[in-house]
C-alpha cells in the first residue's frame, strides 16, 4: 500500500465521527423541539380553562345580584309592617313585585350561563386530553433521542480508539496536512477517476497521474487541494 493511501482508514473513520458528532450536537435542539410541541397544547387548555372561569364568574355575579335582590325584598317586608295607608302597601308591593321579576330574570340568565359553563367544562376536559396525549407522545420521543445519544456516545468511544490505532501507520507530516484539508473539505483524500477529480471534477493535467505514480510526494489537485490517489 503506497503511504497516502494509509490515510484512507482514517478517513473513513474521521468522516464517521464527524457525521455522529454533528447528529450529537443536533440532539438537544430536536429534545427541546419535542418539547416545544407541548407549548400550543398548553395555551389551549389555559385558554379553555380562563373561559370556564369566566362563565362562572358571570354565575356567580348573578347569584350576587339575586341575593341583593332577595335583601331588598326584606327590607320591603320590613318597611310594609309600619305603613299605615293601603295604597302604601300596594305600592310597596309593586316593587316587590319589580324585584321578584329581576330575580327570575337573573335566574333564567344563570340557566343560561350554567349551560355555557358546562359546555367550557367539556371543552377543558378535551383540552386536557389532548395534552396528556401529546406529553406521552413527546416523551416517547425524547426516550428515543436519549437512547440515540448514548448509542452515539457510545460508537464514538469505540471509534476514538480505532482511530488512535489506525494513527499509528500515519506519518506525522502526512497526517497534519491530512487534517488541514479535511478541516475545510467533506474528504480530504479523493481518487482520480478518468484522470478527474472526484472532489471537484475538474480535469487534471496528465503529469498529476504521473506523479502520483512515483509516491515521492503527495500529489494534491490544483482546483480545491484535496490530496489524490489512483485507486
Amino acid at each position: 500500500m503506497s503511504e497516502i493511501k494509509k490515510l484512507l482508514p482514517l478517513q473513513d473513520l474521521d468522516c464517521q465521527l464527524r457525521d455522529m458528532k454533528r447528529e450529537l450536537e443536533d440532539i438537544p435542539a430536536r429534545k427541546e423541539e419535542e418539547q416545544s410541541r407541548l407549548q400550543e397544547h398548553k395555551a389551549n387548555l389555559a385558554a379553555a380553562e380562563e373561559a370556564m372561569k369566566g362563565e362562572q364568574a358571570k354565575i356567580k355575579e348573578l347569584e350576587l345580584e339575586v341575593q341583593s335582590c332577595k335583601e331588598q325584598i326584606d327590607k320591603y317586608r320590613q318597611q310594609q309592617m309600619v305603613l299605615k295607608s293601603n295604597k302604601e302597601f300596594r305600592a310597596m308591593e309593586i316593587e316587590i313585585a319589580n324585584v321578584l321579576s329581576k330575580i327570575r330574570e337573573h335566574e333564567d340568565q344563570e340557566l343560561v350561563l350554567m349551560e355555557d359553563v358546562e359546555k367550557a367544562r367539556v371543552n377543558v376536559d378535551e383540552r386536557r386530553k389532548e395534552l396528556a396525549a401529546e406529553e406521552e407522545a413527546v416523551n416517547l420521543d425524547v426516550a428515543d433521542l436519549d437512547e440515540r445519544m448514548a448509542g452515539i456516545e457510545a460508537e464514538v468511544s469505540a471509534m476514538d480508539t480505532r482511530r488512535g490505532e489506525v494513527l499509528a501507520d500515519v506519518p506525522e507530516e502526512m497526517l497534519a496536512r491530512y487534517e488541514r484539508i479535511l478541516a475545510r473539505r467533506d474528504r480530504a483524500l479523493v481518487p482520480v477517476e478518468g484522470g478527474i477529480c472526484s472532489g471537484c471534477h475538474m480535469k487534471l493535467p496528465p503529469s498529476v497521474a504521473q506523479n502520483i505514480l512515483k509516491q515521492e510526494d503527495l500529489v494534491s489537485c490544483d482546483h480545491c487541494g484535496r490530496l489524490l490517489y489512483i485507486p
